[in-house]
């Protein structure tokens, strides 16, 4: 019995201990796309973005709901649901991958992070592989990356302005903070299920 009792209080000790060291981290950040257009008519700004990552395995899983982009512009908003994105069937967007090269830190605490995954936007997935920035400020990461989307890539069609204006590429740019984090049992399986050939 004593034996046993000793056990359990190891455990209990070492348990925050293992949590510590496990490197999961969460954020919440921005996210906007746009396509050069005047007046930014095609630009979509969402503060809804939600990240998963394991610094230590360099799995990830980034997902933002679609009906939370907004727009300058009611009207592009509601065509851009309802036209381009068709968000009631595809509700967000995701990233799912691993990182797989890390960079040198830099003086200020950069360092280059390179990401290759599925991308999946409009219910069509794709390989990516994605460059992007991490700085660490104490125990937190603000991660930065700005990436192309071809639309056709993804099955959606192009949006088109009154004045003539279409656009065939998105670029789109994520910027999120990034704290230390305790996962729900569901979010750690849902990494550790992950493989990419």
């Amino acid at each position: 019995m004593k034996k046993l009792l000793l056990i359990v209080c190891s455990l209990y000790w070492l348990l925050p201990q293992a949590q510590a060291q496990t490197g999961s981290y969460k954020g919440i950040g921005t996210i906007v796309f746009e396509a050069g257009a005047p007046l930014s008519l095609i630009k979509g700004t969402s503060e809804s973005a939600n990240g998963l990552i394991d610094l230590e395995t360099g799995k990830f899983r980034f997902d933002v709901p679609i009906t939370s982009f907004q727009f300058l512009n009611s009207l592009m908003q509601e065509r851009f649901n309802d036209k381009y994105m068709q968000s009631s069937r595809f509700q967000k967007a995701t990233f799912v991958g691993k990182i797989t090269e890390k960079g040198p830190a830099s003086a200020k605490g950069e360092a280059k992070v390179t990401a290759a995954g599925i991308l999946t936007i409009h219910g069509v997935s794709k390989k990516r592989t994605i460059t992007g920035t991490i700085v660490q400020k104490g125990n937190t990461w603000q991660l930065m990356t700005d990436f192309p989307v071809k639309l056709a890539d993804h099955h959606i069609q192009a949006p088109r302005l009154s004045s003539g204006y279409g656009a065939s590429t998105m670029n789109v740019s994520l910027k999120m903070p990034l704290t230390p984090t305790e996962p729900e049992p569901q979010q750690i399986v849902a990494i550790k299920k992950l493989s990419f050939k």
